[in-house]
C-alpha cells in the first residue's frame, strides 16, 4: 500500500512540475500579410522577423507553441477583421485551426498588416501627404477597428509592426507620411494597452535591406533587425 502511495505522490509530483513549467512558456502566434511571412525580395520565404523571434524563444527554452496559420499574401486589414468577426477556420496538415480560439489562447501575438495596401498607394505618381490623408485616415481607422476586436478576444502580449518605406526613395513627403502614420498608430496602441514598434527609422538607416528597386519586401537582414528591435524594446 506505501509502495503505491509513494508511485502516486511521484507522479503527482512530476504532473505538478509539467503544468508549472508549460504555464511560463510562450504561445506565440503571428499575424498578418507577406511581411508576417518573411517574404523576401525576389517572392520567396526566407527567414523573417518571425522565424528570429520563435528561433530566439526555442534557444531560450520559452517557447511553448507556434503558428502563421493566420498570416497570407496581400491580407488586407479589412479582410482580417472579417476573419474575426466570422470566426475564421484553416486547415493546416489535416488539422483545423479557429482563429479567435488562437488568439484567445496566444501569450504572444505580433501583426504585420496594411503594407499591401500602403505600397499600392506610395506607388502612384506626384505622392505628397495631403493627396493621401484621405486614404491614410480610412487605413488608421480599419487599424482601430482590427484592433479593438483583437483586444476583445485576446489578453496576450499583443506587438503591432508599423510600415517602413518600400522604396529607397527618401524626401520631406515621404517622410511627413510616415511621421504621420507613426503618431496615430502610436495613439491607438496606447489606446488598447498594446507595443507599437515603429521600423521605419530602422530600415531607413539601412537601405541596403531593400535591394530590388521592382519589390518592397526585406532581405532577411532586414528582418532580422525588426526582431531584434522587438526583442529589445519588448524586453523578450
Amino acid at each position: 500500500m506505501k509502495k503505491i502511495i509513494v508511485i502516486i505522490l511521484i507522479v503527482l509530483f512530476v504532473y505538478l512540475i509539467y503544468i508549472f513549467n508549460d504555464k511560463n512558456l510562450i504561445d506565440y502566434m503571428v499575424i498578418g500579410d507577406s511581411i508576417s511571412l518573411g517574404i523576401n525580395s525576389y517572392g520567396n520565404k526566407t527567414y523573417g522577423y518571425n522565424d528570429y523571434l520563435k528561433t530566439y524563444l526555442e534557444n531560450n527554452n520559452l517557447l511553448h507553441k507556434y503558428n502563421n496559420y493566420f498570416s497570407k499574401n496581400s491580407y488586407t486589414i479589412e479582410e482580417l477583421t472579417n476573419d474575426i468577426n466570422n470566426n475564421k477556420d484553416i486547415l493546416y496538415n489535416d488539422k483545423t485551426y479557429n482563429i479567435r480560439k488562437e488568439l484567445r489562447e496566444a501569450d504572444l501575438l505580433t501583426i504585420s498588416i496594411g503594407m499591401d495596401e500602403l505600397v499600392k498607394i506610395l506607388n502612384q505618381d506626384n505622392i505628397d501627404f495631403q493627396n493621401i490623408k484621405e486614404y491614410l485616415d480610412k487605413n488608421i481607422k480599419n487599424m482601430d477597428i482590427l484592433l479593438k476586436k483583437i483586444t476583445e478576444l485576446s489578453k496576450s502580449k499583443i506587438i503591432l509592426l508599423g510600415y517602413y518605406n518600400p522604396s529607397n526613395n527618401y524626401n520631406s513627403n515621404i517622410d511627413s507620411i510616415f511621421a504621420y502614420l507613426n503618431t496615430e498608430y502610436t495613439k491607438l496602441c496606447k489606446k488598447y494597452n498594446i507595443s507599437y514598434v515603429d521600423i521605419y527609422g530602422i530600415i531607413k538607416k539601412n537601405q541596403n535591406c531593400l535591394p530590388n528597386n521592382f519589390d518592397y519586401h526585406l532581405t532577411s537582414r532586414g528582418y532580422l533587425k525588426i526582431a531584434n528591435n522587438i526583442i529589445e524594446k519588448n524586453n523578450l
